[in-house]
């Protein structure tokens, strides 16, 4: 079974405010861990995303550079082609229902690119991802079905945070170290632990006829 970790995001500072905790996690438990990220403006939030990556563990974030995130061939295949190279166990990304546009965009284009990776009909290796995790950012889950335990990292999660200064600076009084720190705390008293980070998981079709995999004889495996 592969230990490899894969999140898509939006824009720098997503993967931190949403699942840098969960990350650090696994880069801790020798996983590999990636990040994809979509856009990347102004560029010197680049420096930004290198910085946090490191203090979590995390593997040189790879950075598209979209000029917007939009539902389009292009780029569904692009994350397709990395899914298909790097393999990952797990998928994290945005809400489907994100208040921001660009975070509601990636959700369809990760769908999209998690499916066709699984296909035997390309140039390219296929790859069925095990799980997809969906993360709050912003917006909160209501109900949430995934909670994951970031009480050893959640330090490291705040100090990667505030990396991002260019994003900090909009609001001087502290809103995102705030949220970033009680989301954590609410989620860990709901997970019975000191802080963690929540998640909705998405089913994923294995069913079709271009899947390696199409049945199971347990519902137990």
């Amino acid at each position: 079974m592969t230990k490899s970790l894969l999140a898509v995001v939006s824009h720098p500072d997503d993967e931190t405010f949403g699942c840098g905790g969960t990350l650090a996690v696994h880069a801790d438990a020798g996983a590999d861990v990636d990040v994809i990220c979509l856009t990347c403006t102004p560029p010197g939030r680049r420096l930004e995303l290198e910085n946090a990556a490191e203090i979590l563990g995390i593997n040189e974030p790879m950075i598209f550079d979209a000029e917007e995130i939009t539902f389009e061939d292009a780029l569904v295949k692009r994350v397709r082609d990395v899914i298909a190279e790097v393999r990952p166990r797990a998928v994290i990304t945005h809400l489907p229902f994100d208040y921001h546009r660009e975070h509601r965009a990636t959700y369809e284009l990760v769908k999209e690119a998690v499916e066709w990776a699984a296909h035997t009909t390309g140039s390219w290796e296929p790859w069925s991802v095990g799980r997809l995790l969906l993360m709050e950012v912003n917006t909160l889950i209501p109900t949430p079905h995934v909670l994951v335990d970031i009480s050893g990292t959640i330090e490291r999660k705040m100090v990667a945070v505030d990396c991002y200064t260019t994003q900090l600076a909009k609001f001087p009084w502290g809103y995102y170290q705030d949220l970033s720190m009680k989301k954590a705390e609410l989620r860990g008293v709901q997970g019975g632990c000191g802080h963690a980070e929540a998640f909705v998981e998405e089913s994923l079709p294995v069913n079709g006829p271009f899947y390696p995999v199409k049945s199971t004889r347990s519902l137990l495996e």
